[in-house]
């Protein structure tokens, strides 16, 4: 094939390449400039065929580097090392490289309204925690997550407790950091929070010595189950013993201070738990999945459903599945996934 000719068609090629590639980087997803894109990519490709046949002997002198300095003979290897580096750097996401990426994916979601999330994840695992089944909790964190308190455990069909998978340390042992503040200073102090998680401790069952049932620390039945309280997304790795059959994983989550026009410092004046520490807001959430435990050696996936709320004051174990007045404490939690293995 004629060169000339072949440089123009290459030429051409490689300007509607460049502007429907710059279309694609600014502008919202468009099946007409994608078209466009691929179609002159492939003849693009097609006419290199060309160019590579019409020009191997100055293309391969190119590459060996016939008569020139030693380092003018490296050009070809650099080159193609840099070239592969960046590759595999954006292959793998490294931050530099991706904010070219995501420079331009922000350009193309703020025309469509859209906002793009992070979802990074802090890994609890309870290490002291024995059994045959590994069970982990996933929540990925919705825009009202405030570091909630948090409580996962197991029941059978028949709706029956039988036991903790994990519970916030500061439940456990009701001792809050910032408990008590003295001189201006926080320190830590046992506070005693019945409305934190009402459902999971009336479930649990097991009064303290002052008629409550939140615990009051050295507790053998959730000693191993207590971590640290997630400040984001999270994944809490855990085990249990548990037969093939079967069961229910529910999570209880309360966050403080999440008050709305039904649960507010003076809707509830007589009541001495709620109006007490003012840091009770909307009343705990519960949710819920049914799981099956199998002999099989693979992992389940369980979404979880919203079931009901607590007492708000944490004065019974009911579950109050009216969520009518429940309002911006619904997107504590934007998803709560189970798994068993």
């Amino acid at each position: 094939m004629d060169r000339r000719l072949l440089g123009n068609i290459l030429l051409i090629l490689l300007l509607i390449m460049l502007g429907s590639g710059m279309l694609m980087y600014l502008m919202p997803f468009d099946k007409g400039v994608a078209s466009i894109h691929t179609f002159f990519a492939m003849l693009f490709m097609l006419a290199m065929v060309f160019h590579i046949l019409n020009n191997k002997k100055p293309l391969k002198n190119y590459i060996a580097g016939k008569r020139l300095s030693k380092l003018k003979k490296l050009q070809f290897p650099l080159f193609f090392v840099i070239a592969f580096l960046l590759t595999l750097g954006l292959y793998l996401n490294i931050s530099v490289l991706k904010d070219v990426y995501a420079f331009g994916n922000e350009i193309r979601n703020a025309q469509l309204g859209k906002k793009e999330k992070s979802y990074d994840y802090q890994i609890i695992t309870l290490d002291r925690t024995v059994g045959d089944r590994n069970i982990s909790i996933e929540l990925q964190k919705g825009d009202a997550f405030q570091y909630p308190l948090f409580g996962v455990w197991l029941e059978n069909l028949e709706e029956e407790y039988l036991q903790t998978l994990y519970i916030s340390r500061v439940i456990a042992s009701s001792t809050f950091d910032y408990g008590l503040k003295n001189d201006g200073k926080w320190e830590s102090a046992v506070i005693r929070r019945p409305e934190s998680l009402p459902y999971w401790s009336h479930k649990r069952g097991i009064k303290a010595a002052d008629g409550l049932y939140m615990p009051m620390g050295n507790s053998q039945d959730i000693d191993a189950y207590s971590g640290a309280t997630p400040t984001g997304n999270f994944i809490i790795n855990t085990k249990v013993q548990l037969e093939p059959g079967n069961y229910r994983v529910l999570v209880e989550l309360n966050q403080s201070y999440d008050w709305n026009e039904y649960f507010s410092k003076d809707k509830f004046p007589n009541d001495e738990i709620y109006m007490g520490s003012g840091k009770v807001g909307q009343p705990s959430l519960i949710y819920a999945a049914e799981v099956v435990v199998s002999d099989f050696e693979s992992t389940k996936y369980y979404v979880m459903d919203l079931i009901g709320h607590g007492h708000h004051s944490g004065a019974d174990g009911k579950l109050y599945r009216d969520l009518s007045k429940i309002t911006t404490a619904k997107q504590i939690a934007e998803r709560l996934i189970v798994s068993i293995e």
